[in-house]
């Protein structure tokens, strides 16, 4: 499977991409001034964010949305029914190559970038196609500082997301079937990431620092694209070395409809112990016990799911129902004694009715 994240960028992709930057360099500095400005989200507290950007003025504030061009629509399963979008973000890098100083008078500056809000795997964007009007918010399915590794010195930033033609949603059905060139709003990166609502503090970056092993839980492919962001977060891929870190595919279809088949051997050669369940709910939850007793395979450095010590486990969950992370909670929480705090969602997402 072709993939920006994963491989260098096709020269059609590349064109576009340098097209779009070229769009971006000949415009000028009034046509910029007509984007709409606003406080930048951030995994910080959204509230205290936005306060204090408001406090501050707009000078430092990135605009509410960028330029955007749909680079790649490729198969992100087997069968074709779930696509990666590879979607290219105009983000000014000169500044950055110069030290963020003037060339002439050496003076400080620095401009916002799109990029530089991204801090936490579990964060979303919004996409518009200008045309249409139709716009879709989805997770970021891998770290955009990775995809932009590809291409480091370009004034385009890369972004990933996971669409599945079978959607109920007709909107990403309209996107699932988008191919390029198509010309795009794309807003800032916004939300907190996997957290705990009521204890803010607990999110995947603390888990890191505490030595926890992690569990990430994914319902289908609307967990999986979000949860791909974690396996591929290097911190994370760094912390799989030293610490047992699971995903646990639930609702996986079969192996030609699953999600980024093709990177799981990947993934398990990283330390990361990939379990799949390709029937209904009540056999997933069977694979989870069956994972958590040290059974199942899955490959990755280490047996065991949970820590060795239950409050050094932190579980993320996605693309579940309210039921579902019941049963879940109702596994690591109670069963295996996972302190509750530890268990985390993304707030801006809520919990599906139904497995899609």
């Amino acid at each position: 499977m072709a993939s920006i994240a994963t491989s260098a960028p096709s020269a059609r992709a590349m064109l576009r991409a340098s097209a779009l930057t070229s769009r971006r360099a000949s415009s000028s500095s009034s046509s910029r001034a007509r984007v709409v400005s606003g406080p930048r989200s951030s995994p910080t507290r959204r509230g205290a964010t936005a306060a204090s950007a408001s406090a501050a003025g707009d000078a430092g504030a990135a605009p509410e949305s960028f330029e955007g061009e749909l680079i790649a629509n490729n198969a992100a399963s087997l069968n074709g029914k779930l696509r990666t979008l590879v979607v290219g973000v105009a983000d000014e890098r000169g500044d950055e190559l110069l030290n963020h100083r003037q060339r002439t008078s050496g003076t400080l500056f620095k401009h916002a970038r799109w990029i530089d809000a991204f801090e936490l795997p579990g964060q979303y964007v919004t996409i518009t196609d200008v045309d249409s009007g139709k716009a879709i918010s989805k997770p970021i399915s891998v770290s955009p500082y990775r995809a932009r590794s590809t291409a480091p010195n370009s004034d385009v930033s890369v972004v990933e997301l996971l669409l599945d033609t079978g959607s109920d949603d007709g909107d990403e059905n309209f996107f699932a079937a988008a191919q390029p060139p198509m010309r795009l709003r794309v807003s800032a990166v916004k939300g907190c990431g996997f957290e705990n609502p009521l204890f803010p503090e607990y999110c995947l970056k603390s888990a890191i620092e505490r030595g926890h092993a992690i569990v990430c839980v994914a319902g289908g492919p609307r967990g999986m694209g979000p949860l791909r962001s974690v396996i591929e977060w290097p911190p994370v891929s760094s912390h799989a070395g030293k610490n047992p870190v699971t995903l646990l595919y639930l609702h996986a279809g079969d192996s030609q409809s699953a999600a980024y088949v093709s990177e799981w051997d990947s993934w398990r050669e990283g330390g990361t112990k990939v379990v799949t369940s390709y029937d209904d709910f009540d056999a997933g939850l069977f694979a989870v016990r069956q994972a958590i007793a040290g059974g199942g395979g899955g490959g990755g450095n280490f047996d065991r799911v949970v820590g060795a010590d239950p409050k050094k486990t932190t579980v993320l969950m996605a693309g579940l129902s309210g039921d579902e992370a019941s049963a879940l909670l109702q596994i690591f929480s109670t069963n295996k004694k996972v302190p509750k705090e530890q268990i985390l969602v993304m707030p801006d997402f809520a919990l599906k009715k139904k497995n899609t």
